[in-house]
Parts: C-alpha cells; structure tokens; sequence
C-alpha cells in the first residue's frame, strides 16, 4: 500500500536545494565550494535523525527559495533574513531555526561578522518576532524586499489504514514521507511584495 512506504536516506538524496555561496566564490574557492545543493539527507545527517520538524523545516526552506528566487531557484546565502515567533527554547524553534541557519546562512548572533560589511551572516535571524504566530515563518529576500510568511503544520497528514502491526519507527518513516509527498497541504504560504502588500 502507498501509505506504508517508508522514507530511504535515497529519497532524501533526490530532495535538494541549490545553493550559491557569494563568500565562497569571492575566495575563489572551487565551484563544488560555491555552488552546491543542500540535500534533504544533508540536513538530516546535520540534525542527527529524520522527523516532522526537521523534515518540515526543509520543505519550508525549499517553498522559501522558490518563492524567493524565482527566476533561478538557486538560494543565494547572506541575502535571506529569516523570522520565527517562538523562543529559541521553544519546542523544536531551536531544532528548526539551526536547519534555517545550515541552509540559508542565516545565523542570530554566532554568524560571520562580513568582511568591510560584506558576507555579513550575523544578525539575519530573529527570534520572538512579535507579529508572528508559532508554527510560521518569514524570509525576507534583503535584496528586493519581497518576503513569504510560511506556516507549517504536519498534524494536517494523515497515515490511512490499521498500522497497529508497525513499529513507531516505521510509522514515523511512513509520515515524514508523506510530508514531503504532501507538502502543499503542510504549508500554508503567503507572500508580501514591497509596495504592494498580501499576496497568496
């Protein structure tokens, strides 16, 4: 049955995020240095394990720069500033906001202070955004303004059938591909353009 497949570390693999890292590039670094992409695996092996918040805040991630990047759909780092309403100690905001963090290089006060104000990393997180209910997120893009407010909610998948033959472990691994697969239902997105206000 579809509802008792189970998430592999290849699924993951496939799940990926490009990425442009503008400091690398300066450095002449080389190109697998520059230009990479974030892979689901990737922030699950950052995290140490795979569950709904991890796998959540790597689909809002990937609704963020598709929203934010349009043209390309290649996240450039330093140029996303990212909001969460809870504290930093708050269920899983702390878990949640370090993926935020690997992939966007956004960082609250332990991020790279630039170079003559450049590669700035520091500062472009923020925690207890007054506006912002838990569970949603902001990323404004700090080139043109344009940001998208996302609110994840995984309680919304629902795994069909009599599992009570499944361990919590295959139930988990059943549900958080379900998340991927259903990530339009776990999201809800909205977007504000400079000047113009809401935009769904």
């Amino acid at each position: 049955m579809e509802d008792r497949i189970m998430m592999t570390a290849e699924d993951m693999k496939q799940l990926k995020i490009p990425v442009h890292e503008p400091f690398a590039h300066f450095l002449k670094a080389d190109p697998e240095e520059h230009a990479f992409p974030i892979s689901l695996l990737d922030v699950v092996r950052f995290a140490g394990h795979a569950c709904p918040s991890m796998v959540g805040a790597f689909v809002i991630s990937q609704r963020a720069v598709r929203e934010l990047f349009p043209e390309t759909g290649v996240l450039v780092r330093g140029q996303v500033a990212v909001e969460l309403g809870s504290s930093v100690d708050r269920g899983a905001t702390g878990p949640i906001s370090n993926v935020f963090s690997m992939i966007f290089g956004a960082w609250e006060k332990s991020g790279f202070g630039g170079i003559q104000g450049n590669f700035v990393r520091r500062g472009l997180l923020s925690y207890q955004v007054p506006d912002l209910p838990p569970g949603t997120y902001r990323f404004t893009h700090l080139g043109t303004g344009k940001k998208v407010e996302i609110f994840y909610d995984s309680s919304t998948v629902d795994l069909k059938g009599d599992l009570s033959d499944l361990s919590f472990q295959e139930i988990w691994r059943m549900k958080i591909r379900r998340i991927v697969l259903e990530a339009d239902k776990v999201l809800s997105v909205r977007i504000i353009h400079p000047g113009v206000g809401f935009q769904k």
